[in-house]
């Protein structure tokens, strides 16, 4: 009983941090602080070529 409850504890942490992340993003995009996903999906591709490129 002792191991779940732990996990338990560590998934309530992870679900209220995940949430509080979530509010943060939420309010930043109402600030119009977001960045168009193309451009994500872009700097993501670049990273993974770099990555490539490094090993």
């Amino acid at each position: 009983m002792k191991l779940l409850d732990e996990w338990e504890k560590g998934y309530q942490n992870w679900v209220e941090e995940t949430r509080q992340q979530v509010e943060v993003a939420a309010q930043s995009l109402d600030r119009g602080e977001g960045i168009d996903g193309e451009v994500v999906v872009e700097r993501l591709r670049e990273k993974l070529h770099q990555a490539r490129k490094n090993q």
